[in-house]
């Protein structure tokens, strides 16, 4: 089962049932009290997961996107660290895949991260 959770900026968060089979992974490193930060962004308004265990995928990941895995066995907000934020959510323990976009410059040819 995959269900779209919701978006916050560049971050698409869907729900799975379980880690995906035959893919390479590394941890990702905590950032303090905050937790991790899933996106970054240029301003410092961050797109943060409050907690649980979280994974980048490092194989077969199309050319400019980021795609991480939180596991959670409590509840954890997913939030954005500025003044003004987008709406937070409240992830539910689980298994979610965040996608982090990416966009298309025709001119330069090439994919790249969007940057927020």
């Amino acid at each position: 089962m995959r269900e779209v959770i919701g978006a916050q900026g560049e971050v698409t968060i869907i729900k799975i049932d379980a880690l995906p089979d035959n893919m390479d992974t590394k941890p990702v490193e905590r950032h303090g009290a905050k937790g991790y930060i899933i996106s970054h962004s240029e301003q410092g308004h961050h797109h943060c997961l409050s907690g649980g265990d979280v994974l980048e995928r490092t194989s077969g990941v199309p050319v400019g996107m980021q795609i991480l895995y939180a596991v959670l066995a409590a509840p954890q907000r997913f939030f954005q660290d500025a003044a003004h934020p987008h709406g937070e959510y409240e992830l539910n323990p689980g298994i979610y895949e965040m996608r982090i976009a990416r966009e298309y410059d025709p001119f330069a040819e090439q994919a790249r991260r969007v940057a927020d």
